[in-house]
């Protein structure tokens, strides 16, 4: 066995790659349309027979850039995550996650870690008003873009700006944006995730047909109606627009009843007006209330229920009762909400009364665990777009408006309520001032779950001379931070922390987070210049000069899958320190390794890796530099194949 060096165009030095797994998962299915290791659409569509839609014209919202815009979320990323430290607050310990660099890449980077374990994505993207910055992605090479953009390279980086309405592709710049992100972040979601996405007027029909395209038509749930601001925007030409929207989308159908929160004291008390020995309950009509169904189309919910005098209900009939069947007032043949099988066996819970003259049967809804289903139309006072200002600028002790409009971190809060709960995982990828991280500490402190938190925010540069930029451009100053609107966001979860902890005195809760930073790979890339025996000798080291252990580590944790959250044990092996992460799944020994003590640092990684016992195979990383000779290397990489066997899965050098 030899050690192979990792590359930059390596797959292990890449984020995951969509299109490899998409052939393979079709070579699965359809072994028959591969040939020479290639899909033959052929074939393919002769297996799929008259599902396949060979019309020119279809349904469906098409935009000049639409197929580009899916290459590039088809497209790996070589970036990495560099980790801040000094940045972040109780490093160590906390797992939830602060990531300043352009979404696209993050998300592609998170893929391998985090793919299906995201339980509740929520964004509020920019609006496409005319005056929103739309981050325009660069097909041919987005990490060069993005340090561009935000300034990290050179002096000549290309000034951001907004998105005109008299621009000529002024919709589909920003269909060009969203729709990559959508995509990817769909393969985030858990199985029974789903994502919610705050718009207004100018985009959201736009919205539904981009979320259709990466979702789904049939994965749309709904779009909330949320009461933003109660006086109306002044300023609007015909009508003061009040309301923004919430459009929801699941990965998989959900259970009946997916969104519910739990009613409050005040709830019970005004709704739940009954009591018996199982305590509270209020009585609902078992008739469906729906003429959309009814005995036409729900033939067995359709049968006679009878009611004793004492109001007691059963499915068969008796001395004196009375006969009751699902008919409206009007004669409509409805049905019941029950099937008779139910009826029959949880008869105790039904109750028949009297209603203007007309014999009904109702069913017993107990408070205990009562639930109530979040409304359409979302118009609760705690939502308004000037409490989540309030709340901001509280925070921030000034009028001065650092951040404009920000969320209220109730509405975020009822939100996630629906969706989440233990150590769910909640992310936005548009963090902007960082609401979604202030609502999951908020509601963890309430409730005393452990919801983490994932928050990736753009590091904008803030313009002084931009009247809307002017106050955060000053605060950054003050504080003598970078002019960026990461900074707004990170400065905005460490005083929502510090808030919470007061407002809920021994709570437990997480209120710390880790701060990553987009940036280009570790790896070198091979780049000849002029003198090509000075850059082979530069190219012996493949890392990136200034690149730490800290760094490598952390992007060895990204591409081999594993939560960066994830602790970390060390060990001291024949003088070397070696760090094992996921429990053993990846190990890594960046320390120099001489010919003399190979041998002992091969056996002694081999025999930690069997006391560990990962519940995969292990992946083992050194440095290949790090090496004395190719004798070191050689009997590393024998030691550990003999010693390990089927407990190895690969052996490589950084």
């Amino acid at each position: 066995m030899t050690i192979e060096r990792l590359t930059l165009n390596d797959p292990d030095a890449q984020s995951a790659d969509p299109v490899a797994a998409n052939v393979a998962a079709l070579k699965a299915l359809f072994p028959a349309a591969v040939a020479d290791g290639r899909i033959d659409f052929d074939t393919l569509r002769q297996l799929l027979g008259d599902e396949v839609d060979d019309a020119d014209e279809r349904y469906g919202l098409n935009w000049p850039g639409k197929r580009q815009a899916r290459r590039l979320a088809l497209t790996p990323s070589t970036g990495t995550l560099r980790p801040a430290p000094e940045d972040s607050v109780d490093w160590e310990t906390t797992r939830n996650l602060m990531i300043e660099g352009d979404n696209l890449e993050v998300l592609k980077l998170l893929q391998k870690s985090y793919a299906g374990k995201v339980k509740l994505i929520y964004i509020d993207p920019p609006y496409n008003t005319g005056n929103d910055f739309i981050y325009p992605d660069s097909f041919d090479d987005a990490m060069a873009n993005y340090l561009s953009r935000t300034g990290q390279v050179g002096d000549d980086g290309v000034r951001n700006s907004s998105n005109p309405e008299s621009s000529g592709r002024f919709h589909s710049q920003w269909l060009d944006m969203i729709l990559p992100r959508l995509m990817l972040a769909r393969e985030l979601l858990a199985k029974d995730g789903v994502i919610m996405i705050s718009s207004d007027e100018t985009e959201v029909a736009n919205l539904r047909a981009a979320a259709d395209a990466a979702f789904g038509a049939e994965c749309f749930v709904a779009t909330l109606t949320v009461l933003c601001n109660p006086k109306g925007r002044s300023q609007d030409k015909y009508f003061a627009t009040n309301h923004e929207y919430v459009t929801v989308y699941s990965k998989s159908s959900l259970e009946k009843g997916a969104f519910s929160v739990e009613k409050d004291e005040g709830q019970i008390e005004a709704e739940y007006t009954e009591e018996d020995e199982l305590g509270k309950f209020r009585l609902l009509e078992l008739r469906n209330t729906h003429r959309e169904f009814g005995r036409f189309n729900r033939r067995d919910l359709y049968y006679p229920l009878y009611v004793a005098e004492d109001g007691s209900v059963s499915v068969e009939a008796k001395d004196g009762s009375t006969k009751v069947l699902p008919i409206w007032e009007d004669g409509f043949e409805g049905c019941w909400t029950w099937g008779k099988p139910k009826a029959e066996k949880d008869a105790d819970f039904l109750v028949g009364q009297e209603v203007r003259g007309r014999m009904k049967v109702f069913r017993k809804s107990y408070a205990s665990g009562a639930d109530r289903m979040l409304k359409t139309i979302l118009q609760d006072k705690s939502y308004i777009t000037e409490r989540g200002q309030r709340e901001f600028n509280a925070l921030f002790q000034t009028k001065a408006k650092i951040f404009q409009s920000p969320k209220s971190p109730l509405l975020l809060g009822d939100l996630l309520r629906t969706r989440t709960s233990g150590s769910d995982i909640v992310m936005d990828f548009f963090a902007g001032s960082g609401t979604t991280g202030h609502a999951v500490m908020q509601q963890n402190a309430t409730d005393g779950a452990t919801r983490r938190y994932i928050l990736v925010q753009l590091p904008e540069p803030l313009d002084a001379a931009n009247a809307n930029q002017k106050a955060a451009a000053s605060f950054c100053e003050s504080a003598s931070r970078p002019l960026t609107i990461a900074e707004i966001t990170k400065e905005r979860l460490r005083r929502a922390a510090a808030k919470v902890k007061i407002d809920n005195p021994g709570t437990e809760a997480d209120l710390g987070f880790r701060v990553y930073k987009l940036a280009t790979s570790n790896l070198r890339a091979w780049e000849p210049g002029e003198d090509l025996a000075a850059d082979l000798l530069a190219a012996a080291d493949n890392v990136v000069q200034g690149r730490s252990e800290e760094d490598l580590l952390t992007e060895l944790l990204l591409k081999q899958g594993i939560d960066l959250t994830e602790p970390m044990l060390t060990q001291t092996i024949a003088g070397a320190p070696v760090h094992a992460m996921g429990g053993g799944v990846l190990v890594v020994c960046l320390a120099p390794v001489k010919a003399t003590n190979a041998e002992a640092l091969a056996d002694g990684i081999a025999d930690w890796i069997e006391r560990l016992d990962p519940v995969a195979a292990s992946s083992v990383f050194f440095k290949d530099t790090g090496f004395e000779n190719d004798v070191a290397k050689a009997n590393v990489a024998a030691i550990l194949e003999q010693r390990l066997e089927d407990k190895l899965l690969k052996v490589r050098s950084l």
